[in-house]
């Protein structure tokens, strides 16, 4: 490994006080660091300039908290790049770095005591009178919402093609073991250890007692259609980073993927360690 991307949230290392320490330790062992256009004046370091970066580079650091790991992990899926994460934001799940432990963590890149974990993503696509309109990934979760100040929406839930379920409310989850611990966590919906492969749906603040998460096998197609009497708008939000304005009868297919994104480790901590931890910090 010989060239490492550095991706830094802005809003979350404003004056990349962090970003310039993690580039100055790689650069001084021996790394080649890459980042992306317009940052390089703002650190004054010798770094590569690339708007290919995640194309170019051989492993990815990203500095920022749980959204800007996603927006990271998104970009690194099509080119089958690991990504490290330095927390800079509050929980910060996915970003498994605290800002203390910068040292250990590139001590660990040279020596090579790092892991590599695949980690399961869904294909999501929108179907509108017969034609695929849209199709894009999620590594946490596809959400299906009402819009704000819309009226309660009305889904129709089915697995394989077989009615699973129909409620009204605010919407619905469907997440991958990786996004248990984020929107479907707060839905209700069960911690799952990130490395299994299943599919959790979770409706969103359901206006019926007897609808709770249930849990899907990654073998099985979820999907859900807008009810054509619902009189709402509703949008289709993909990891908290894209978004699709939804229609009614609208049908959202959601499957595992055939491809993994790839997360790096550098601690030897189980998920069971990192959970109390950060769930701890929450209180």
């Amino acid at each position: 490994m010989k060239i490492i991307g550095v991706v830094v949230g802005k809003n979350k290392d404003t004056e990349y006080k962090h970003t310039k320490l993690i580039i100055k330790k790689l650069l001084e062992k021996g790394f080649k660091v890459m980042v992306k256009p317009g940052v390089s004046s703002c650190i004054e370091l010798p770094v590569i300039e690339s708007s290919t970066l995640f194309k170019d580079s051989e492993f990815i650091i990203c500095v920022g908290g749980d959204g800007t790991f996603l927006n990271t992990a998104r970009k690194a899926f099509t080119y089958k790049k690991p990504v490290l994460g330095i927390n800079k934001g509050t929980v910060g799940f996915l970003a498994e770095v605290e800002i203390s432990e910068i040292e250990m963590a590139i001590d660990s890149l040279v020596t090579g005591e790092y892991g590599i974990q695949s980690r399961m993503v869904l294909d999501v696509t929108v179907m509108r009178n017969g034609e695929k309109v849209y199709e894009n990934i999620a590594i946490n979760d596809a959400v299906i919402t009402r819009m704000a100040l819309s009226r309660i929406l009305r889904l129709i839930v089915m697995i394989d093609d077989k009615y699973a379920d129909s409620f009204s409310g605010d919407g619905v989850i469907i997440s991958t073991p990786t996004g248990s611990t984020g929107y479907s966590l707060s839905a209700g919906g069960p911690i799952v250890q990130p490395d299994m492969r299943l599919v959790i749906v979770s409706p969103i603040c359901p206006h019926i007692l007897h609808s709770r998460s249930y849990i899907a096998s990654d073998t099985k197609t979820v999907s859900v259609i807008i009810d054509d009497k619902s009189e709402i708008d509703a949008i289709l939000t993909l990891d908290g980073q894209e978004g699709f304005t939804l229609e009614l009868g609208d049908q959202i297919i959601v499957k595992a993927s055939d491809e993994s994104v790839y997360f790096a480790s550098v601690k030897n901590m189980d998920f069971y360690d990192i959970l109390r931890a950060k769930m701890h910090r929450t209180k």
